[in-house]
Order: structure tokens, then sequence, then C-alpha cells
């Protein structure tokens, strides 16, 4: 018989190519690809993690993040136990965009925990977000993203700690 194992229902929010789906699959199977194809409405993925010597299952929901799929959305977020929320370095209106993710997400999740995700951190000299602008937006939302990290799906710096944290926060 099958042991049943917590789950714990992961969230990854943000605007549409931002980089969520291949930082869940830096995440799951460590590698990295470059052909680009739009989520339609979810994407389910799962990856068991030993938390606490305890064997533990992340269900990560691959949220589209296409204006024109935000009435659908609200659905996915129901019974969500953590979210990232994710924003393109290169992109500043995919930062500023993330408070409205951040409302919809509260109406339904409440007070789930949130890890705030610069990703695309390796296209540094197309980089076109300054520190004072993620540390406003930090000061601006400090109630409710618990942590914040660089990453790069592309080279996997901060891929996994960013997720393991939000883990921890949900745990």
């Amino acid at each position: 018989m099958a042991e049943d194992f917590p789950k714990y229902k992961v969230i990854l929010a943000g605007e549409g190519a931002v980089g969520k789906t291949t930082l869940i699959n830096r995440f799951i199977t460590g590698s990295f690809t470059t052909d680009y194809k739009a989520t339609i409405g979810v994407q389910i993925l799962s990856k068991k993690l030993i938390i606490e010597e305890k064997e533990v299952t992340l269900q990560i929901w691959d949220l589209a993040g296409q204006r024109f799929f935000r009435k659908i959305r609200s659905k996915f977020y129901r019974n969500a136990n953590g979210a990232l929320l994710v924003f393109d370095l290169t992109v500043p209106l995919s930062l500023y965009n993330l408070r409205n993710w951040i409302t919809d997400i509260k109406q339904i999740a409440k007070d789930i925990p949130f890890v705030l995700i610069g990703n695309k951190k390796d296209l540094t000299n197309l980089q076109s977000i300054s520190a004072e602008d993620i540390s406003e937006f930090l000061m601006s939302n400090n109630s409710d993203i618990k942590a914040y990290y660089d990453t790069s799906a592309l080279s996997g710096e901060n891929v996994e700690k960013s997720f393991l944290d939000l883990v921890n926060y949900m745990v």
C-alpha cells in the first residue's frame, strides 16, 4: 500500500514570458530549455522533497500569465499553500503588475507566504529594474513577501533556494 505523503500546493504567478515554466523545469529536472511555449491555463507538476526528515510532495501550479487568462486563474488559487511571484529583471512592467497578482491571490488564498523572484539575472546587460525599484516593491508589500531572490533559470542560480525557502515558510 502506498504511503500518503503530505502535499503542498505552490503557485507560480507572474506575467507571460517572465520564465515561470523554465524555473519549474530547472527545479524539477535540473535542466534549461530554450523552447518557449506559452502556458495555456495551467500546467501542474510535482516533486517529492525531504523536509525535516519527512517526505513531502510539492504540487507546482504553473499559471498562464497572459491577461486574457485572468478570469479563470482565480480558480487555481484555491487551497494554495504558498506562491512564488516571478518577474523579469529586463521588463519593469512585469514587477509592477505583480501588485495585481498579489491582490487577486490574497482574495482567494488569504494568508499564504510569498517569495519574490527576479528572473533572468544572467541578462545583466539588459536589466532595467534597479535595486531601488525592487526594494520599494518589497517595502510596499512587506507583510506578504517573506524573501526575495534574483534567479537565473539558465544557470540555475538561486532557483532551488527560492523554492526550498518557500517550502520552509509553508511547513
